[in-house]
């Protein structure tokens, strides 16, 4: 036997013994509320702090390298690395996120959303997919390495970052601005958030993210004398209405993507009046934009302004449209990269199926890995509940992945 296929046979039967720590980790990080002050939120300090701790304890050299935020306790965002080191230059790292999105409307749960339920095979609560799943199952992979005294060809990094839920401007982009020195073009670099739920899809491109905050201004009056106002919420009904013209001016489709045209879907809507019985003179909804590559942006822009006016004009209304986020695709991962290739014989080697590389609409921090020129793949199985209620991941995917994770990480030369 290839000894390296012996080390794996003993990772595989090792991870095989950790599904109840994987369940208490989850416990422990679902408790630890992660959202982030954009959203109202902590923060992800104290997740960190825990993370940090578990992972010194065994044995790893932990490096912090936090961005500035005055809006948390200690006015610092932290961004992780654990170091288990390898016998060759090159690293395989696991790239996760730390934060999470509010529950939501907390009524829609079965259960607290940041208490862990287990239920057979399922463990519900906010995070446990988003990126939980990515936390949990790089771990226990890296674990299993120490628990057998495996050393690694390549050293094995393992990022937990901040800020993934609202731009990464304090986590993965501070990284690469701040630390460009510690990622490498000839790393292996795993990013464990989206998927399919047969762990066949590995992600390597993604389509342009565009979120536009349409600022709608009128005139306030009684609802008893409508005449008298100029009614943004009506307004902004036929706004959005008008905007599903966006996918007859930006038609085209591309079979690498799932799915496989640009998407235009009017998401939040911020409070105007307070009460019943004033019409409102000011209306603000945001656009979120998954664009297929081969778009300019700033068309689709001008596109959305056109459209959104002509339908405000109706009712005297004017209309402003600013960029919240604007994430131009980068150049795809090559399909044929050591890191795809690596990836797709770990999920052969532990699931027995083919893994093809393919595009999201989603966008992940693999984005801004691909912004410079590092090859990066987007991988996990998923049970497609991110940001739901009653989010949940499957215990069976986490040690799947595990061992895949395992694979890459050991058969890395």
């Amino acid at each position: 036997m290839n000894p390296k296929e012996d080390l794996f046979r003993r990772l595989f039967e090792r991870l095989g013994d950790y599904q109840a720590e994987m369940i208490a980790l989850q416990r422990q990080l679902v408790r630890r509320v992660a959202v982030g002050p954009d959203a109202g939120g902590p923060g992800e300090g104290e997740k960190a702090a825990f993370l940090a701790d578990l992972l010194k304890g065994w044995g790893l050299k932990v490096d912090n390298y936090p961005a500035p935020d005055p809006r948390v306790a200690g006015g610092e965002r932290p961004n992780l690395v654990a170091w288990l080191p390898g016998r060759k230059p090159g690293k395989v790292w696991v790239l996760s996120h730390l934060d999470v999105v509010p529950p939501g409307d907390e009524a829609l749960w079965d259960s607290d959303p940041f208490t862990l339920r287990v239920e057979g095979d399922r463990l519900y609560g906010r995070g446990t997919e988003d990126n939980h799943h990515g936390i949990v199952t790089s771990l226990m992979a890296v674990k299993a390495f120490l628990d057998l005294g495996i050393t690694p060809d390549r050293t094995l990094a393992l990022a937990l970052v901040s800020d993934e839920e609202t731009g990464s401007h304090k986590g993965l982009a501070h990284l690469l601005k701040e630390q460009p020195q510690l990622f490498g073009d000839q790393d292996l670099i795993i990013v464990p958030d989206a998927g399919s739920e047969d762990g066949t899809l590995v992600e390597v491109a993604e389509k342009s993210i565009l979120w536009l905050k349409l600022i709608l201004k009128g005139q306030q009056c009684h609802a008893s004398r409508p005449h008298r106002g100029k009614n943004t919420l009506r307004a902004c009904a036929h706004v959005i209405v008008a905007l599903e013209g966006l996918s007859q001016a930006f038609p085209r489709q591309d079979p690498l993507f799932r799915p496989p045209e640009s998407t235009f879907e009017p998401t939040q809507k911020e409070a105007n009046v307070p009460n019943i019985n004033t019409i409102p003179g000011r209306d603000v909804f945001y656009l979120d934009c998954r664009v297929l590559p081969d778009y300019d942006l700033a068309l689709v822009k001008e596109r959305v302004l056109a459209l959104g006016e002509e339908a405000a004009r109706r009712f005297g209304v004017t209309l402003k449209v600013e960029p919240v986020q604007e994430l131009p695709s980068p150049r795809p991962t090559d399909p044929n990269a050591p890191v795809v290739q690596a990836l797709k014989r770990a999920i052969h080697r532990v699931y027995g199926r083919e893994a093809k590389p393919q595009g999201i609409g989603g966008g992940t921090v693999a984005a801004f890995f691909r912004q410079q020129g590092l090859p990066a793949v987007v991988w996990m199985t998923v049970s497609h509940t991110a940001h739901q209620p009653n989010e949940f991941c499957s215990l069976k995917n986490l040690l799947g992945d595990a061992r895949v994770l395992s694979h890459v990480m050991l058969m890395a030369e």
